[in-house]
């Protein structure tokens, strides 16, 4: 093995979500980070640094009284602004305008397109700004190795050619769902200017968290990049999770989200972003059918998660739709973490009907903490759960309602899928995923 260590600069923008006032949907991902980069530190072959894009630089101060945070050395890195991509917008929005929202919209993008172009006369023209007085572009020029864990690489970075990259590849969702995107989600301009995909070359290292990922890309970008450079690392849970049927627990936790529940009460959960792509609304219809049926009186569903916020209406109107069983659908809202292993350990059993995952994070952390799982039969998620829980196809009303059913009435069922989800859950670690990771960089060094 190589004993030079390897200088590391590894990408923390992502990470600045965790300081903002309002709890991000973008949760799921900045785990990822951030766990990849505890394992990380624990090597003993790396001297990391971490790059924060100039445009979430503000949060640095935060991070660095953070006890984590605060072992590593920050530099600001400048990110090119997409002055192409907002004038096309503002483009799109003209040709459209039939409302005074429209209007206004243009309005907000030609200032932000004023923003850019003041960032663009300070930095982009002047390569002295281009990093800060801390030594940015001297950090990068001794580089060995720079690793994205959000899609995102740096000019800055690219042009280093001694530096090996590698990029943490999640899922082609704008792609394969543009309905569930807002407008501008759908052009050829934002897929190719501003998502991941302008990134994407024949030289980065592509770390895939599944090979329902690796497919997806290869399949709809094989021009673009070396397939021989993929590798599929898979992830693991966002915390420690394990089985924890204290009660008294759950009516703590319960309480402190305004939740009243009757000692006979049970409850089956669901975690995740409310938008479209998860089904809840099918879920939800799904369950009514399946208490009306059987007329269930204590049994209720919880759904816990930040959501988009075009979406949350049209759920709420479902909800509202159900008449004398809206009671029954209880959203928590966005879960602290402290909270989330008891609300997974003490539900009857967990759903997860996503219509695609690049990979599905919460039926894993269900497994872990104890829980039968209920989830579909597509994209990823045979790779997470293997054979220990129930998968149905994401649009059978037929089979969800039988998942219900089977899991609620046999007991010796749920006892089953529950042991079978232990010893899936032990397949996945961060340790794994980052000692995989390590191994490749190290190969790729020498």
């Amino acid at each position: 093995m190589n004993k030079k260590k390897l200088n590391f600069l590894f990408d923390a923008s992502l990470l600045t979500h965790f300081f903002e006032k309002e709890k991000t949907v973008w949760a799921g991902i900045c785990f990822c980070a951030y766990n990849i980069l505890k394992e990380l530190e624990k090597q003993q072959i790396f001297n990391i640094t971490l790059l924060v894009s100039h445009d979430r630089y503000k949060f640095v101060r935060k991070m660095k009284k953070d006890l984590f945070f605060s072992r590593f050395s920050y530099n600001i890195i400048y990110k090119t602004p997409q002055l192409s991509y907002r004038i096309k917008l503002i483009k799109t929005y003209i040709k459209n305008i039939k409302t005074n929202f429209n209007i206004i919209k243009i309005i907000i993008y030609l200032l932000k397109i004023l923003k850019h172009f003041l960032y663009a006369v300070f930095y982009h023209f002047n390569e002295k700004y281009h990093f800060n007085d801390k030594g940015t572009m001297i950090i990068i020029k001794k580089a060995d190795v720079f690793f994205s864990p959000d899609s995102v690489i740096y000019n800055e970075i690219l042009k280093y050619t001694h530096i090996r990259k590698y990029m943490l590849l999640h899922d082609v969702m704008p792609i394969l769902f543009p309905e569930y995107y807002p407008t501008f989600f759908l052009t050829n301009d934002y897929i190719n200017e501003y998502s991941n995909i302008r990134y994407l070359n024949k030289d980065t290292y592509y770390l895939c968290n599944s090979e329902c990922t690796k497919r997806d890309y290869v399949k709809y970008y094989s021009n673009l990049i070396d397939e021989k450079k993929m590798i599929i690392t898979y992830i693991a849970s966002s915390q420690n999770f394990y089985p924890d049927y204290d009660r008294k627990k759950l009516d703590k936790v319960l309480n402190k989200y305004k939740v009243g529940r009757s000692n006979n009460d049970k409850y089956i959960f669901s975690l995740c972003t409310l938008e479209p792509r998860k089904n809840l609304v099918f879920t939800v219809k799904c369950f009514i059918k399946f208490i009306k049926k059987h007329k269930i009186e204590n049994l209720y569903f919880y759904i816990g998660g930040g959501q988009w916020n075009f979406f949350i209406h049209k759920l709420e109107e479902q909800i509202n739709n159900l008449n004398e069983y809206r009671d029954k659908i209880v959203r928590l809202g966005y879960i602290d973490d402290e909270d989330v292993n008891t609300l997974y350990s003490n539900s009857l059993f967990f759903t997860y009907i996503s219509q695609y995952e690049g990979f599905g994070m919460p039926p894993l952390e269900a497994m872990q903490a104890g829980t039968p799982v209920i989830t579909s039969n597509n994209s990823s998620l045979p790779e997470v759960v293997g054979d220990a829980a129930i998968m149905i196809d994401y649009d059978s009303e037929e089979q969800c309602i039988k998942a219900f059913e089977d899991l609620y009435f046999n007991k010796d069922l749920r006892e089953h899928h529950i042991e079978k989800g232990f010893e899936r859950g032990k397949l996945f670690s961060w340790e794994k995923t980052v000692d995989k990771m390590t191994k490749i960089m190290i190969e790729n060094a020498t």
